[in-house]
């Protein structure tokens, strides 16, 4: 069942529920939709991130500042969102000295915070993998977002063709280091 026969099922059951109850379901619509319209999120990944649990997105501009990915990941997740290295190492599946070091070599590469701006945000719960950072965001951007290489590259301020090669080796991670031809 996807997310939208759910919500109707909701819708269905609230004509007997109070206004609240009302106000808040058709503000979860709109927000739905929202994020379909404007951010090209599917549904599955719209029922994930309600039922995360922690909900953080991380946006995608952040991995175009000249910081390594796991850098700039490490330091949204201290700065931005409070975190310390230890939920940060379990949030990503990275152990703490791993959280410490990255956000440490990132803030002294860029001392001030990411300011962010309206974009394209990921999931946190994608960087939980066996893929590296970069691996985990273009596979999930294409997979899920359904970008192209050229749209992925301009976005992260890479090649065309680095795209393409970092897709191809999460793809083989993904198919445990079968080569595709």
């Amino acid at each position: 069942m996807d997310f939208n026969n759910k919500k109707r099922l909701g819708e269905a059951s609230l004509g007997t529920q109070n206004p609240e109850e009302c106000f808040l379901a058709d503000m979860l619509s709109q927000i739905t939709e929202r994020l379909k319209q404007k951010y090209n999120y599917s549904d599955e990944e719209i029922f994930r991130l309600w039922n995360n649990g922690n909900g953080i997105l991380v946006p995608v501009v952040i991995f175009a500042n000249g910081l390594s990915p796991a850098e700039a990941l490490a330091k949204f997740l201290k700065e931005n969102n409070n975190l310390s290295y230890d939920d940060i190492s379990k949030l990503i599946g990275i152990n703490q000295r791993s959280a410490w070091a990255n956000y440490k070599r990132a803030s002294g590469k860029m001392q001030v915070p990411f300011q962010i701006s309206n974009g394209i945000s990921v999931p946190v719960s994608i960087f939980n993998s066996e893929k590296s950072v970069l691996e985990a965001l273009v596979s999930h951007l294409k997979d899920v977002k359904k970008m192209r290489n050229r749209s992925i590259a301009q976005l992260l301020n890479k090649n065309p063709a680095n795209i393409w090669t970092i897709y191809k080796r999460a793809k083989n991670k993904n198919n445990g280091h079968k080569n595709e031809n």
